[in-house]
């Protein structure tokens, strides 16, 4: 197995186990719990390039999707505008 998908598993389960964790630690309102409601709740993950997050029906019945945000620095350049480069992405991960 090569390196880019070990890290690709590794951060697959570490996501995957964050969800299920997770999941057991939001807490419901009242009134939500008389709905029946099981809560919404959102995780960023900071990584170095664009990964695909869990987007489908966890075990215990939540709807996971995922969104990915670029993380940018900007330098100014001698004509007045900026150079823009980026450095990361930010993986949000939200369930309800």
């Amino acid at each position: 197995m090569n390196t880019s998908k070990l890290i690709k598993s590794i951060f697959g389960t570490a996501l995957m186990l964050g969800v299920a964790a997770s999941t057991m630690l939001v807490s419901s309102g009242d009134a939500e719990a008389k709905r029946g409601g099981k809560g919404y709740y959102v995780q960023q993950y900071d990584v170095d390039r664009p990964l695909h997050g869990y987007e489908g029906h966890t075990f215990q019945g939540y709807y996971c999707s995922y969104k990915r945000f670029p993380k940018r620095v900007c330098t100014p350049t001698g004509n007045g505008g900026e150079r823009c480069k980026i450095v990361g992405w930010t993986l949000e991960q939200s369930c309800g």
